[in-house]
Formats: C-alpha cells, structure tokens, sequence
C-alpha cells in the first residue's frame, strides 16, 4: 500500500467506530486496520504509525491523552477528518479517495498532467499551500495547451498552420495562447454537441483564469495569501474542469479520425 492509501484505510476504520486506543504492547488500533485492510496488501506496523501521525499533522485526527494509561490513550477523527469520510464528493483531504475519484472520472488524462495534479495535492496535504496553487495551475495549463493543439484538427490547413505556430511558440507566454484558443473554439462552438457546449465559456474561462492567477500570484514573490480553504476549492474543481477538458480533446481527435 501507499502511503495516501494507508491514510485512506484510516479514515476509514475510524469512521467506523471500535476501539481506537493506540495501546502498548497491544495495539487495538493497529489491529483493526491490520483486520480492515485487503488480506493480500497490508500495510506494515510502521506505515499505520506514519499515517496515524500525518492524519494529525493534517488536522484530520487528535490523539486523546485524558486518560491516565498511556495504553488507552486513542485516536479520534476531527470536525474536518469526519467531513473527509462523510463527504460524498471529491474530497482533497482523503489523496488516495481524491486520485481514485480523479483517474475514475478522467481515465484519459495525461501522464503530465496526472503528475502536476498529484504534486499539487501531496503539497496540499503537507499544508504547502503556494506550492499546491502552483503545481495546480501547471497542471491546467498542460491541459489546456492539450486540448488546444486537439482543436486544431478541426482548421483549415491553412488557419491550423498559423494557430499551431503560436500555440507551440516558446516566445509565447501562456496567457496569449489561453486567448487564442479561448477566441477559436467559440468560433467552432456550433461543431461542439450541447453537453459540451453548455457552460463551457464559464469552464475555461473562469475555472483555467482563476487557476492560472493562483498559479501566477504563487509562483512570483507577491506576498499574496493562499490558504487551505483555496487550495481545497480549487482541487475540488479541478476534476470536474479536467473532466470537461478531456472530453472536448476526445470529441476533437474522434471528429478529425472520423
């Protein structure tokens, strides 16, 4: 097991209750993961031991000294650690349940983008904050940039020269090619089928903006803020964005192989 799977593991047995001690010379808690986990793949002593202390390092779970033996002293989900396990939707604060929701809903993704999506939830996860918004916006534009090469297969021979010069240019910077690919695909927006159609503008434009300021305001020494509470959002967002993302590449490449 991974690491993120481990920690999922524990999410998981402390949402279900028993008893949660953390024991000496017997360790309750350890056990019933050990018990919880698939036969075939379970973790070691010591991987239960760095998962119960990152789960308290994220704020998830709190250790309860109240009583007087050590040996009962047990381990608790916080405010945030039950929200992890009860929420039904993507939840960045469960990795390994996030990556699972993520490569479920967008099986297509890139190994590129699948990285920088990975890296900017590790660093959420460590409360690296900037650097999560960083490798977040990353993560969008390899995407886009994608997405907008695909686009390019529905273009005349002569329009699609000139926009993939600009689009592969290193001369140009990301938010000029963003502009351009944004101003051709509403012009090709009647080839695009309704499902894709609907609420793409409000996708691309304020979903990929929103990230690439994140990203610009993080990645240069503004000063600006960026805590958990965007981080989280964003992550959030961006499986459905990338979902959208995918799909419309899909619908180009199968359009120009038809």
């Amino acid at each position: 097991m991974t690491g993120s799977e481990v920690q999922s593991l524990l999410l998981r047995v402390l949402g279900e209750g028993g008893d949660t001690r953390l024991g000496r010379g017997r360790h309750y808690f350890s056990e019933a993961v050990l018990r919880a986990a698939p036969p075939t793949d379970r973790p070691s002593a010591s991987q239960v031991m760095e998962a119960v202390w990152s789960l308290v390092g994220q704020g998830l779970a709190f250790i309860d000294y109240s009583q007087p033996a050590a040996e009962n002293w047990s381990l608790h989900l916080t405010g945030a650690g039950r929200a992890a396990i009860v929420d039904i939707e993507v939840n960045p604060d469960d990795p390994a349940g996030y990556l699972r929701v993520l490569l479920a809903e967008v099986p297509t993704m890139s190994a590129t983008v699948k990285a920088y999506a990975e890296e900017a939830l590790l660093a959420y996860n460590a409360r690296l904050y900037r650097a999560s918004a960083v490798m977040l916006g990353v993560a969008s534009e390899a995407a886009v940039l994608e997405v907008a090469s695909a686009l390019a297969t529905v273009m005349t021979d002569a329009e699609r020269q000139r926009y993939l010069e600009m689009i592969g240019s290193r001369r140009q910077n990301y938010v000029a090619k963003f502009e351009t690919f944004q101003q051709k695909l509403r012009s090709k927006k009647d080839l695009l089928p309704e499902e894709l159609s609907d609420g793409l503008d409000l996708t691309l434009t304020a979903v990929a903006d929103l990230l690439r300021l994140y990203r610009n305001d993080a990645g240069h020494p503004s000063g600006k803020k960026v805590d958990r509470g965007d981080c989280f959002i964003h992550l959030r967002m961006f499986v459905r964005y990338a979902q959208k993302i995918y799909l419309l590449k899909a619908m180009l490449t199968e359009s120009f192989n038809a």
